[in-house]
């Protein structure tokens, strides 16, 4: 009886030991997804006191084993979605996600009609006609061409 109280002891002092919780999240990776919320710059390239404040928390979260979204929604409520670096794909969120890709097809689509329009215009073989001279303009520039060439030899 007392063996297994011994043994059960033991178990009992290994057991948190063993399960004791894993990081689930790298402090480098985590950082980039924060913003400071005093200096307004991301939390891997903020050094105020409440950049470090965020740091230790995060830090301390991780090492018990909290994932990276839990810590991030404990830092939204504390903080407001200003924290993340990036908006939610949600809500007002999803409007700063969708304005740029619509200006980016929009442009895109603005540019192809352009070029369409453009290659439309000219006909494919079509040679550049030169300006009709007059036969007079014509025949003294022949002149003065032919008086130049004489001057020079």
């Amino acid at each position: 009886m007392r063996r297994l109280l011994v043994l059960l002891g033991v178990l009992m002092i290994l057991v948190p030991v063993a399960s004791a919780a894993q990081p689930q999240f790298s402090m480098t990776e985590i950082e980039a997804e924060l913003m400071c919320p005093t200096c307004q710059s991301r939390l891997d390239l903020s050094h105020s006191p409440a950049a470090d404040r965020i740091r230790a928390f995060v830090e301390r979260k991780r090492v018990d084993g909290w994932t990276k979204q839990q810590v991030k929604d404990a830092l939204v409520a504390d903080f407001g979605p200003s924290i993340l670096a990036a908006p939610p794909a949600a809500g007002l969120g999803l409007v700063a996600w969708l304005v740029p890709l619509g200006a980016v097809l929009i442009g895109a689509g603005s540019v192809a009609a352009v070029v369409l329009a453009w290659r439309r215009r000219r006909a494919p073989g079509a040679v550049l006609e030169e300006p009709a001279v007059e036969a007079a303009l014509d025949a003294r520039i022949d002149a003065e061409l032919q008086r130049l060439g004489d001057e020079d030899a």
